[in-house]
């Protein structure tokens, strides 16, 4: 069952020291997760197939905002179960079972073998590779002829764009004299910027008429907004212009809804990703709403964002309801 996958995925996260959220109850990620520097978003799912373009790409966009790591983490791949210590790749995320996320994150041991298409793989390290060649002065022919692949494949290999075969590279450890096979690092941040096309993207993306008014008033207000799909929030408002500065800009987590009992836990939700993500989170409300403070989500109404005057105005009333927890509106 997935709840009992998700709930082993929290112990593990939880042992290695992870600060973890709520589960998030979107198509998105379910989990966020930060130790130190390292930030987490993982879909859980028992097979890892289920992971369609249109819900990794929707996840790697919130990674690149928030800095995370985008990670699937499930049991197998169409009938067969994910093999331990090895990294599969859905869509550009890497993807892992429980047990090799247990021994990377609680035991400290890396993955070194990953899976593509036609079997398994390793890397190699082009750095030692190019040291250890040349101090026993052979070319790329030598060594092509002694593995039986071409000097193409292990000019490949020493430049690090290609991984092996494990068979191929304990030969070319053995000819070399040296340890080759690298570590995978497979947990990065989502840094490359996303295509043109999203980065001009904005509140004409959102799906309904509620939604395009409040991102186009905080537009107006002067915050930078990227819209999200399947999240637990509606947008990312940026400060100021998030592509070169997203480190230093701050970041506020943005959802938009009726006024309802669901808006609410919603709510509570989107406090937990904020306090892992270390952002600031708002949820604008269509209606009156019975609280002005939900954990760490300031709730504010939209005909009183139709009142704020700017991007000061808006971060100062955050400030005062920071202080607060859950206080109904006199």
């Amino acid at each position: 069952m997935k709840e009992e996958l998700i709930v082993r995925v929290l112990e593990i996260l939880q042992e290695a020291g992870f600060i973890v959220s709520q589960r998030c109850e979107a198509r998105s990620f379910d989990l966020a997760a930060r130790r130190n520097e390292l930030t987490l978003l993982a879909k859980i799912m028992r097979n890892i197939d289920g992971l369609n373009e249109e819900v990794a790409r929707s996840i790697k966009r919130v990674a690149f905002y928030l800095l995370a790591s985008p990670l699937v983490i499930g049991e197998r791949s169409g009938a067969a179960f994910l093999e331990d210590d090895v990294v599969y790749h859905r869509y550009g995320i890497p993807a892992v079972n429980p047990h090799t996320l247990h021994n990377y994150m609680v035991d400290g041991v890396e993955p070194y073998v990953f899976s593509a298409t036609g079997g398994v793989y390793v890397t190699i390290d082009g750095t030692a590779m190019k040291a250890a060649r040349e101090e026993k002065a052979l070319s790329f022919g030598d060594l092509a002829s002694k593995l039986g692949v071409s000097k193409r494949s292990i000019s490949k290999y020493e430049e690090g764009s290609m991984g092996t075969t494990i068979e191929i590279a304990l030969k070319l450890e053995e000819l070399l004299d040296t340890i080759l096979i690298a570590p995978l690092e497979f947990l990065k941040a989502e840094r490359e910027e996303p295509p043109a096309a999203v980065l001009t993207e904005g509140p004409e993306e959102a799906v309904s008429r509620l939604e395009r008014r409040i991102l186009d008033m905080m537009q107006e207000l002067g915050f930078a907004i990227f819209t999200t799909a399947y999240a637990p929030f509606r947008a990312v408002s940026f400060t100021e212009p998030p592509i070169k500065a997203r480190e230093e800009s701050e970041k506020i987590l943005t959802g938009i809804s009726d006024y309802s009992e669901q808006m609410l836990r919603r709510a509570r939700i989107l406090s937990s990703v904020s306090r892992v993500m270390q952002t600031r989170s708002v949820f604008v409300v269509n209606g009156r709403s019975k609280y002005v403070q939900i954990d760490n989500t300031a709730l504010i109404g939209k005909d009183e964002l139709e009142h704020i005057r700017d991007q000061d105005e808006f971060t100062s009333v955050l400030d005062e309801r920071a202080k607060l927890k859950c206080l109904v509106r006199s």
